[in-house]
This record gives C-alpha cells, structure tokens and sequence, in this order.
C-alpha cells in the first residue's frame, strides 16, 4: 500500500468515525433528525398503550422488519457481487486498465479494495440483522403492554419505546455503513478522489441531520409535543 493510499484509508475512517460521535454521542446529539425521530417513537409507544385495538401499529413495525430485512437481504447480494469480484479479479483488472481512465492498480491493492468493500457490507448486514430482531422484540414488547390505566402500562409502553428506539439505531448503523461504502468505489480511481468522496459523503449526511429542511419539520414537532407536555 502506498502512502497515498494508507492517508486516504485513514481519512476515510477518521471522517466516519467523528461523523458518528457528532451525531450519537457528542453534545449536539439531541441538535440531529435521528433524536426528533427518536422522541417521535416513544412517544408512538405511549400512543399505542392508549389504543385497544393495535392493529395499525403492529402494522407499521411489520412495515419496520420488511425495510430492513431488503437492505440485510441487499448486504448479502452485495458481499456475493465482492466475491465474483475476487474469483474475476483477472477480467476486471483488465477492464479498468482499457477504460477511459486507465486505471491499473496492483493485484494485491485490488484485492485489498475488494476486501474492504466487503467488509463494510458484511458490518451492515449485521447491523441489520440485529436490527431486524429488535423490532421483533419490541413488536413483543407492545403485545404485552397493557391498555392505559392498568398497572405498569406507562412502563411497558416506555420500555417498548427505547427498543424501538435501540432497533432504529441499529438500522441507521447499517445504512450508514451503506453511504460509507460509496467512497470506497471511487478508491478504484484514486486515493484522492477515495478521501474527497469520504468527505463529500459525510457532509451530505452532516447536512440531513442537521440542516435540512426533515430535520426541521421533526424538530418544530418535538418543540410542539414538549410544549404540550
């Protein structure tokens, strides 16, 4: 590997990883689109503890499972597509050398790349995988709640929120990894164009956690439900 290489990997994984403290552990945390949404769901969940009939909620968690078992299904396929790549490293190698921007990598930073974009997909499919078995838990977690006025039914709505809550986490973990996986594409081309595309990919996720127009319309939300309560 190269230096230039080796920087931009670094860089790549230093903007990832600041990208996710920013927004899942720093002190603007509360500031992001993800914790306006996260609200929003515990506070469904006090909602649904009113309702005798639960049929649209059970519904929407259903709605839940089936969006991230396509994107945990979409992870397999795509480490299925990185291991074509491996066994036709020779004919691909060979392809990127006649196209227009004459790239011809070494055999071993080809494998490297491959293996890296795997890597990223094989974290997303766990991610939502145990995804997929919280929203399981928390579907659970809701049939056992009690209607409103019947001991321990705030308790159970609040605990069934932050699965929902946790669950959701684990979703966005996965499609993350998903937008990271972006930059490490355009690595093929060069590493400068891998360190520009890293960061342009976690300045638009940045931009949609914090200033766009979402993420006001669930913050003006929550300031109403805060002020309610």
């Amino acid at each position: 590997m190269s230096i230039y290489d080796g920087a931009a990997l670094v860089w790549f994984l230093l903007v990832w990883r600041v990208f996710a403290w920013l927004t899942d552990h720093s002190k603007w945390k509360t500031e992001t689109l993800s914790f306006a949404m996260h609200e929003e769901r515990r506070r469904w969940m006090r909602i649904m503890a009113e309702r005798e009939v639960r049929i649209l909620d059970g519904n929407i968690i259903s709605g839940l499972q089936q969006s991230t078992s396509f994107f945990a299904s979409t992870s397999l396929l795509a480490i299925g597509g990185g291991f074509g790549l491996l066994t036709a490293a020779e004919d691909f190698h060979v392809a990127l050398e006649q196209s227009i921007l004459h790239i011809s990598p070494t055999p071993e930073m080809f494998y490297l790349k491959i293996i890296v974009l795997m890597c990223m997909y094989a974290y997303a499919f766990f991610k939502f995988g145990w995804s997929y078995r919280l929203f399981n838990y928390c579907a659970v977690m809701m049939a056992a709640t009690p209607e409103l006025g019947q001991p321990k039914s705030i308790e159970n709505a609040e605990a069934a929120g932050d699965m929902n809550i946790e669950a959701s986490k684990q979703f966005n973990y996965g499609l993350r990894s998903f937008f990271m996986a972006m930059p490490v594409l355009a690595w093929f081309v060069s590493p400068l164009a891998f360190a520009i595309s890293a960061t342009l990919v976690v300045l638009a996720l940045a931009h949609r956690q914090f200033f766009s127009e979402p993420r006001r319309i669930a913050r003006r939300l929550l300031d109403i439900n805060v002020n309610l309560d």
